[in-house]
């Protein structure tokens, strides 16, 4: 009788109140520990999205070189000297490729028989510059420049010394020793930077193979 009693007069006023207090411990340890998460994620996320840009940055310049060596007329990318749009020249990795695709914006679609050159300006960062050998006035037009990434800082060159059998990395390409023509990079090394975040990637260039063809 007692107990069926107490059963039905529900809970006490105090017991009321100590529930009451565990939930809003409760609710507000939930609170902290969400707000810290959010915090920490949020002081995270340049640190993401500069790491994604640089991914992705660096695997569309490695898909670019390698798509110059497969066909017919492909070719290694190899340094010559380009002409700038202030009249300058400069050595930049070089390469064609017989449809230029989205890197080529032209109204009536995409340019075959594209010339490139891949370069860094301080304006722009990193940059493709291209003209299609299609083009009327082509000797005489600028080359036209598409921006890669602009929190490029550099890019550098990479050799490596067979006789001394080491690597060694230098801010512009190399020539051969008559001065003139330019050595072969073995690959090519990009700074990335924003604020405080920096990366560096590397891109082994690709090489043309006999029946070289595009998987």
């Amino acid at each position: 009788m007692n107990l069926a009693r107490n059963v039905r007069r529900g809970f006490s006023l105090v017991e009321m109140l100590l529930a009451l207090a565990i939930l809003a411990a409760l609710l507000a340890a939930m609170n902290t520990f969400l707000f810290s998460m959010s915090e920490l994620w949020g002081k995270g996320r340049d640190a993401r999205l500069f790491d994604q840009h640089v991914r992705a940055s660096t695997k569309q310049v490695r898909t670019i070189l390698e798509q110059a060596v497969f066909g017919p007329g492909g070719a290694a990318p190899k340094i010559t000297e380009v002409q700038l749009a202030n009249g300058t020249r400069e050595a930049r990795l070089t390469f064609t490729l017989p449809d230029g695709g989205k890197f080529t914006a032209w109204p009536e679609g995409p340019l075959p028989d594209v010339d490139f050159s891949l370069g860094f300006e301080e304006a722009y960062g990193l940059v493709l510059t291209w003209r299609s050998r299609t083009e009327l006035e082509r000797d005489v037009a600028d080359w036209h420049t598409t921006t890669l990434s602009p929190f490029a800082d550099s890019i550098r060159y990479s050799y490596y010394d067979a006789d001394l059998n080491k690597w060694h990395t230098e801010d512009q390409p190399a020539k051969e020793t008559d001065g003139k023509s330019y050595l072969q990079p073995a690959r090519i090394e990009l700074t990335f930077s924003r604020g405080k975040l920096k990366t560096v990637t590397q891109i082994e260039l690709p090489l043309r193979r006999e029946g070289a063809t595009q998987p």
